[in-house]
């Protein structure tokens, strides 16, 4: 048994928005897109995180 997940990343290259996303992506992680994409995934839950624990922080103070 592996130990890799695979998912799937689709873009509709018609579509305007997801072709430029797909171009980004391509031009930032031109060397390990996978590991780019992973890079933001975890900014996004990191960021996530921390808006939590403030307004939890903010709520605890009132």
């Amino acid at each position: 048994m592996s130990k890799y997940v695979r998912k799937g990343v689709n873009f509709n290259v018609d579509n305007e928005h997801q072709r430029k996303i797909l171009e980004w992506a391509a031009r930032k992680g031109h060397d390990n897109f996978s590991g780019f994409v992973k890079a933001i995934l975890y900014a996004a839950m990191t960021a996530e995180l921390k808006q939590k624990r403030d307004r939890s922080d903010s709520t605890a103070d009132d």
